[in-house]
């Protein structure tokens, strides 16, 4: 809680589908990636599939737990500010208000890209998206976690530290 947390993979691998069992993980307390999680609440927002989809996911991943809901299902929040266009400048102030105060121990912001101001490929412009993150996390107590997609093209050549498109 208070950091920041990275989920980097190619496209179309899962990425959003672990990050919704991280956060069926965070409200119910229990194991991630064999980690157990601390219980809490867990606001995810979703700005990539229209909300029924997202919906489908959230209980497929029940489904697969064997679960109809989660017994604290009201720790999972989801939020689906999908296609109104604002980038983290103008969301990062409502996302705070949301959060601070409310219990919440972590928020996941899938994907990066819909997020992003500028060019993922400027230092600048990803330092100042990183620094919108930092704000969260130290006005609200909450672990920020966020999806980011691989670069294209041949990863071989690449340590798996660098694999993160552009200068993210």
């Amino acid at each position: 809680q208070g950091h920041k947390m990275i989920l980097s993979a190619t496209s179309k691998s899962g990425k959003s589908f672990a990050l919704i069992e991280l956060a069926y993980a965070i409200a119910e307390g229990m194991n991630w990636l064999g980690h157990r999680c601390t219980q809490g609440k867990v606001m995810y927002i979703n700005m990539e599939i229209d909300e029924p989809s997202f919906m489908n996911r959230v209980k497929a991943v029940y489904d697969a737990y064997g679960m109809d809901t989660g017994i604290h299902a009201e720790n999972f929040v989801e939020w689906t500010p999908r296609g109104y266009g604002r980038t983290l400048s103008k969301r990062v102030q409502p996302i705070i208000r949301r959060l601070k105060g409310n219990g919440y121990i972590a928020v996941i912001i899938d994907p990066l890209y819909k997020v992003l101001e500028g060019d993922e490929n400027s230092n600048s412009d990803i330092a100042r998206l990183v620094s919108y993150f930092d704000k969260i996390a130290r006005e609200t107590g909450c672990a920020v976690i966020y999806a980011h997609h691989y670069a294209k093209g041949f990863m071989g050549d690449r340590s798996s530290i660098d694999r993160g498109a552009g200068a993210g």
